[in-house]
């Protein structure tokens, strides 16, 4: 709750502040001690602004709407804080969790941490266990949020309407009880939900990408970073970014990109988080390539 904390402190401020500044009020001239008082009241209210807009104005709207319980709608707020200055992309993880010691996904984990960061992870079913089920509290511990990719990354445009429905409910419960949280988004493997069964049988929004760093493919970190550093030079803010905590050497890679995006001014949360601050609401069956105000669609 350090979140709330913070701002009831700084509210503690702003009212003991307000008390020095109605009695120095009165009509004469203030003194230049005065005068820095009423401007430390200005910026602590700019700031409470700030924060209730950011913390307590937008996710609170948005979980009271969508939150499964109180228990979610309170960490939600605990651990989230946005700066309406920086701009805003969503890292996603494909396949895993990885629980390998070195470059797994606990490694990843610490990164996100360490630069106060959030992902998202499209989790594989086959890969929860009671092995992995730190892995997943972990994600929850850090505000990072839970996807669906799958049971075991099977083509949903070749499968009948049970075969659907039996990959994805499966890997919905089974995130629901190694995390502790329901499951509200899907990415489909292969990006393949266009067809009439797909959409029909999933309760959920698929979620796509604006870039794919291809580490499935090239298993080269200084490739990664390389091709992200080419599609950092364009306007990046609302983008959703496609990676495999699977491969160590996506983690490898993470370890340059996640600072280097921090330093460049860019916030890293989550799909969720991104959607809301966009102003796009996700919506059952339909299929988001990317996320911002411009938001690709597409309704099967």
């Amino acid at each position: 709750m350090k979140s709330l904390k913070k701002l009831a402190g700084m509210i503690g401020i702003v009212i003991l502040l307000c008390g020095i500044m109605t009695g120095c009020s009165g009509k004469r001239l203030y003194s230049e001690e005065e005068l820095t008082q009423i401007h430390d009241v200005v910026g602590a209210v700019e700031q409470i602004t700030k924060e209730f807009q950011y913390v307590i104005g937008g996710s609170i709207q948005s979980l009271l709407e969508d939150s499964s319980s109180r228990a979610d709608l309170m960490d939600y707020v605990s651990t989230r804080k946005y700066d309406p200055d920086k701009k805003i992309i969503a890292l996603t993880f494909d396949d895993g969790p990885s629980t390998d010691e070195t470059n797994g996904t606990s490694d990843l984990l610490d990164l996100l941490e360490q630069y106060d960061s959030k992902a998202t992870f499209f989790c594989l079913g086959n890969r929860l266990n009671d092995e992995s089920a730190p892995l997943l509290k972990r994600m929850v511990e850090l505000g990072c949020e839970i996807g669906n990719h799958s049971y075991d990354h099977a083509q949903l445009t070749k499968l009948d309407a049970k075969g659907v429905r039996d990959e994805i409910d499966t890997t919905n419960e089974l995130i629901k009880k190694y995390s502790g949280r329901d499951c509200r988004i899907i990415r489909p493997p292969y990006g393949a939900a266009d067809n009439d069964i797909v959409p029909t049988n999933v309760s959920q929004p698929f979620i796509m990408w604006d870039m794919d760093t291809l580490d499935w493919k090239t298993k080269n970190a200084a490739s990664v970073i390389s091709l992200v550093e080419k599609y950092k030079e364009q306007d990046w803010d609302g983008a959703v970014i496609l990676m495999h905590d699977i491969h160590p050497t996506t983690i490898e890679a993470c370890k340059t990109i996640i600072p280097e995006l921090v330093n460049d001014g860019y916030q890293l949360v989550t799909v969720s988080e991104l959607a809301y601050l966009k102003g796009v609401k996700l919506e059952p069956g339909k299929s988001y390539w990317g996320i911002d105000e411009k938001s690709t669609e597409t309704d099967y």
